[in-house]
């Protein structure tokens, strides 16, 4: 019998300003701030995610790599699936990108979308806040007739996205 992966999965985005070391270890450090450390860090075989100074940061967090390999099925076609959303389904949205600060700020609003907003197939419709800070929510019945009235809206504006969660569950 073959024993099925359950991703557990809480993403941060952060653009940076090219591929250095120095800007990828910030980045992850920023999001360790914000969102705890992890147990595993899933990354593709660049130079920069193998090299002893990224080494040595997940060594002194206690998390361990997981390199994966493109275009295989696995934690790293997540990880590639999040980017290819990120670029041609929200900042496809933008007209105008005006800076750096301004991408920064679209990052942050994707990030929300996809950890509070978003239910996900990968965690079975459940959103990635939600399964993280173990606050699964219980589904509704399939056979349900009635549509909640504890709706929550919340209108990303510049990219005209609309996300909705119940405010609370039974």
């Amino acid at each position: 019998m073959r024993e099925r992966l359950f991703i557990l999965w809480h993403m941060s985005v952060t653009p940076l300003e090219g591929p250095r070391t120095g800007w990828i270890n910030n980045a992850l450090e920023s999001a360790i701030e914000t969102h705890g450390a992890p147990k595993h860090i899933v990354s593709d075989q660049v130079r920069v995610y193998t090299g002893e100074v990224f080494a040595k940061l997940l060594e002194q967090r206690n998390i361990k790599a997981r390199l994966g390999v493109l275009g295989k099925n696995g934690p790293i076609s997540v990880t590639e699936r999040v980017i290819k959303t990120l670029k041609y389904e929200w900042l496809k949205r933008v007209p105008i990108i005006k800076d750096f600060d301004h991408l920064t700020e679209l990052c942050r609003e994707f990030e929300s979308l996809c950890n509070t907003w978003r239910p996900h197939m990968g965690l079975e419709g459940f959103r990635p806040g939600d399964v993280y800070n173990q606050g699964k929510p219980m589904k509704p019945d399939r056979n349900s007739k009635s549509v909640p009235s504890n709706i929550e809206r919340h209108l990303f504006r510049e990219t005209r996205v609309t996300g909705y969660r119940l405010k609370s569950v039974a």
